[in-house]
């Protein structure tokens, strides 16, 4: 039925005409489904556990016996910071390792929240190696290279040097790495070297051709011997060998001549060759260093003065020479003790008897041939150093053989040996009866531009040398002497010959 009004063509909207239970139903069920939801929307903010930000990472690393801080975390709850109310446990303990816990509880409205960090506590630092001495070591070619050193210390297991393993690498032939390693009881490990280089440092060997100290007399020509170079690694240098020289012998002294030659490494081998001009029957020389002092004692050994002079020289660290006259068997262990405490010993006569010494010149000289193979057998010592029974200028001579003494400064010097004279006197042996009159004698007779070789004597019952010698010894000190024993490179003091 078409009712009126209605047009065919047009769009009308289609009414459905529910029944009125129907919608009732359908608002009462979207209410309990929005209430249900403000429910749970509610309980869950209520039971809710706070939100933790980790700060830092979950699982700690710390190095044993290090100083731990806890980065700690955020708690965060309805919106609101609460980590100030946060209750942190910590028993973490760097001293010793392990597995540790913090126990962070937040409280929240129903309760605790708890929360943990694991901390581990670990050894992580390798240890020390310590090297004694250098890193880099320059050693002698020619030695055996010492090792310094070393110490091993680890934070944990303590001193573990007897861990450490140490090798080595050639580098080049002249240089060599040393490799030291240890391990501690954790895998930690350690590594250091040192380098070794091994240098030529030495010398060529400069050996002189003829004798080493030459004496002539004053006009004499001195004609060059040369000398022989040779170095371990370089061969024979000889050829480079450069000759210094000062000598004249129109001029009474002591010259030097040097040979000197480099090697391929720098090194400078050197020997020298001392011409003493002058020879025998010159005046007494004033040469030498000037405020040294020669003490020298004859006619020893003696049983009683001579230990009682060593004591004093011992006590003084000075050296003195003594020249000795023939010995037996119970002073023989003194001429021993003179060479063992680093005196200069000498020959002055087998006898002082000048009937014996001077009957001849062979007399003499087969005497000082003598005791120079005697003091050899005692001591081990081949001295040359001799002093003529009252000097080269003695006169008593020429009563038991007229000339001898001319004689025997040449013969002396032509064999070998050295004799000395003196320019300080004590006169212990003369006139002088105290103590202080030697003191003065020898204090007096002193000269600061020279070299002072004093006569003094060792026979049984010189006391007052005995008792002066300390006094000498500290005044000589005070004012600034050094004291020397005469050698082989000692320039010859002599006298003028009378005889």
């Amino acid at each position: 039925m078409i009712r009126d009004g209605f047009e065919p063509n047009k769009m009308y909207p289609v009414i459905y005409d529910l029944p009125s239970p129907v919608r009732h139903i359908n608002k009462k069920k979207v209410i309990i489904i929005i209430a249900i939801l403000i429910i749970l929307l509610i309980m869950y903010f209520i039971f809710k556990k706070p939100t933790v930000f980790i700060n830092g990472e979950k699982v700690e690393k710390v190095s044993y016996k290090t100083e731990f801080v806890d980065k700690g975390i955020t708690a965060i709850y309805h919106f609101k910071n609460i980590t100030n109310e946060v209750i942190v446990t910590n028993n973490v303990n760097t001293n010793n390792l392990g597995e540790y816990e913090i126990v962070y509880k937040i409280p929240y409205w129903f309760g605790t929240y708890t929360y943990k960090r694991q901390v581990k506590v670990i050894d992580d630092i390798s240890p020390e190696i310590q090297l004694q001495g250098d890193t880099e070591y320059k050693v002698s070619y020619k030695k055996e290279y010492q090792e310094p050193g070393y110490a091993a210390i680890d934070n944990y297991d303590g001193d573990i040097t007897e861990k450490v393993e140490v090798n080595t690498k050639d580098i080049s032939p002249s240089e060599k790495e040393y490799y030291y390693s240890v391990s501690d009881s954790n895998g930690n490990k350690q590594q250091v070297k040192r380098k070794v280089i091994f240098i030529d440092d030495i010398p060529p060997k400069v050996e002189i051709n003829g004798e080493g100290t030459i004496f002539l007399n004053v006009g004499d020509t001195y004609e060059e011997q040369g000398a022989t170079a040779i170095d371990e690694k370089d061969g024979e240098l000889t050829e480079k060998l450069e000759i210094t020289s000062n000598v004249d012998t129109n001029q009474v002294g002591t010259y030097v001549v040097r040979y000197s030659v480099p090697d391929n490494s720098g090194n400078i081998g050197i020997a020298d060759r001392e011409i003493v001009v002058g020879g025998p029957g010159r005046a007494c020389m004033k040469i030498g260093t000037p405020k040294t002092i020669y003490l020298t004692f004859d006619d020893g050994p003696s049983a009683h003065l001579t230990p009682a002079i060593l004591d004093i020289l011992r006590e003084n660290n000075i050296k003195a020479t003594f020249f000795i006259l023939d010995y037996g068997a119970n002073t023989e262990p003194l001429v021993k003790q003179i060479v063992e405490e680093g005196h200069s010993i000498g020959i002055h006569s087998a006898s002082h008897d000048y009937k014996v010494a001077y009957a001849n010149p062979e007399a003499y000289l087969s005497g000082i041939d003598y005791m120079k193979e005697k003091i050899k057998s005692s001591t081990g010592v081949e001295t040359n150093l001799i002093r003529f029974p009252g000097g080269s200028s003695n006169t008593i001579s020429r009563k038991y053989c007229p000339g001898v003494m001319t004689a025997l400064v040449n013969e002396t010097v032509n064999r070998g040996y050295r004799y000395f004279d003196w320019n300080v006197m004590s006169g212990d042996s003369g006139d002088t009866q105290t103590a202080e009159e030697v003191y003065n004698n020898v204090t007096n007779g002193l000269r600061d531009t020279i070299s002072n070789v004093i006569l003094m004597h060792d026979f049984n019952g010189n006391n007052k040398t005995l008792e002066a010698l300390p006094s000498i010894i500290k005044y000589a000190l005070d004012n600034g002497y050094t004291f020397e024993k005469i050698t082989n490179k000692t320039p010859m003091v002599t006298q003028n010959v009378q005889n």
